[in-house]
């Protein structure tokens, strides 16, 4: 079974944040056939020769997979299919571009270098979980590939798990926190965040590991089959711009989560939560109070759920027009106590991003579609067809043939810019 290392980075600039999962899989003995970074800005070659002399080693510029969109050609994939996968959506800003897109370029890259397994991680990842101990708290290292290995040699196709670390809710106690919760779609969060003061929204690795299906895939914590890709749809989440500002949308696994359980694919939480330096300077408790940065952490995070929310109510099949209406009314009223809790205006502007995103509701779900099918025919025209496909477009499969611009919406939501 080849094993493949993904990651995603704005620059290529340091070894530091592959090496150290690099050195992990040296360290307990788990040999890395491919190591693939996806980067949308800079590349330093002397970085990139340091690393080849350890792996096999692909830095990928989103802008031009140049070996992803030359294997393609190799095996008669259209270009339209290659412009949906392979080409950027968007002009690169501050290093940025979908999750989604970022995602499924390293996914090609490791499939078409002949991996089996490709693990993803993020750069703010350590191969380390966090414990307390007599002092406090300690950080130690664990066989981050032999752990997931574990569970994929024993018949999951799919492995992930939760962080250790800080959450991306910081500690906070106020008044509005359910309507801020309700507003963004988070309100499955709401009492974990009332009891903050308690816990600081620090999360421990557990003494004992407890595996547990799942259908929930973080992508800085996970291990996917080649396997189990013919059976599922890509990532994508999609984009948005406020006063000439691009925002990302999170949530790039929602459709891959929900097609899990419905495919067959066994996905399994193996109960190993790596670090996350979620505020980039742990130890230090994130303070949405009185530290820019932390305020600066949270306002994207919001601007990333507010981007997400309309296309994940689609996929439930939602009815567009209440679930709008409720999270802006509750919205309004989240983000006016979160503006008075830490006197930044700042805040209210979230708003604006919550409008723009539901308005372009119709470009994501035709971003999706186009998305889908492409991935449908990359699969069917390359070496990754898979027995019991149908002829029916993996968007229509996936949504249950219904029309993707449904009876659930407005027409004013099925524009968008």
């Amino acid at each position: 079974m080849k094993i493949a290392l993904g990651m995603i980075l704005r620059s290529l600039d340091s070894d530091m944040d592959l090496m150290k999962f690099i050195g992990n899989a040296e360290k307990y003995g788990h040999q890395l056939d491919c190591v693939v970074v996806a980067y949308a800005q800079n590349l330093d070659p002397l970085v990139e020769s340091k690393l080849k002399k350890k792996v096999p080693f692909f830095a990928v510029d989103i802008r031009n997979p140049t070996y992803c969109l030359e294997q393609f050609r190799r095996r008669g994939i259209s270009n339209a299919v290659a412009g949906a996968l392979l080409g950027c959506p968007v002009e690169i800003q501050r290093g940025m571009a979908p999750y989604g897109f970022n995602r499924n370029i390293v996914m090609i890259e490791a499939m078409l270098r002949g991996a089996d397994i490709l693990f993803f991680v993020d750069n703010d990842v350590d191969p380390a979980v966090l414990k307390k101990s007599a002092n406090g708290y300690v950080t130690e290292e664990v066989d981050f590939f032999g752990a997931h290995l574990e569970y994929l040699k024993a018949g999951s196709q799919v492995t992930t798990g939760e962080y250790s670390g800080y959450n991306i809710l910081p500690p906070a106690v106020f008044d509005g926190m359910e309507d801020l919760l309700a507003g963004v779609g988070k309100s499955d969060m709401l009492e974990y965040w009332q009891n903050s003061e308690t816990h600081r929204c620090l999360t421990l690795q557990s003494q004992s590991r407890e595996p547990k299906p799942s259908t929930k895939i973080l992508g800085g914590n996970c291990a996917i089959t080649v396997s189990a890709l013919r059976r599922l749809p890509p990532f994508f989440s999609s984009h948005y711009t406020v006063g000439g500002e691009m925002f990302l949308c999170r949530g790039e696994d929602t459709v891959l989560g929900m097609e899990i359980g419905k495919s067959g694919v066994v996905c399994t939480d193996i109960g190993l939560n790596p670090l996350h330096d979620t505020y980039k300077n742990f130890p230090t408790e994130p303070d949405l109070r009185g530290d820019p940065d932390t305020q600066n952490r949270f306002y994207y995070a919001c601007t990333g759920w507010v981007g997400r929310n309309p296309f994940l109510s689609f996929v439930r099949g939602d009815d567009m027009k209440s679930v709008r209406e409720y999270q802006r009314a509750r919205l309004i009223r989240g983000l006016k106590a979160l503006t008075a809790y830490t006197s930044n205006p700042r805040f209210l502007s979230v708003m604006s991003n919550f409008e723009t995103s539901w308005d372009s509701f119709g470009r994501y779900v035709n971003e999706y579609e186009r998305v889908s099918e492409a991935w449908e025919e990359y699969l069917v025209r390359s070496d990754f067809a898979h027995e019991g496909i149908d002829d029916k477009p993996l968007s229509a499969r996936r949504f249950g043939q219904r029309d993707l611009h449904a009876q659930h919406c407005s027409p004013s939501y099925e524009k968008g810019p």
